[in-house]
């Protein structure tokens, strides 16, 4: 059975998945290159 919502739902995962991953990477490498007293507290 061919259900759009499913097929777009496994889009959504296989898309999500990898960027969420390299977006981490990301925020990793930026945090890790500024300094700690570089963040403002909220």
């Amino acid at each position: 059975m061919h259900d759009p919502a499913l097929w777009t739902s496994w889009y959504v995962w296989l898309l999500a998945l990898p960027a969420l991953v390299i977006g981490t990477l990301i925020w990793d490498w930026i945090q890790r290159r500024q300094p700690v007293r570089v963040r403002r507290r909220r």
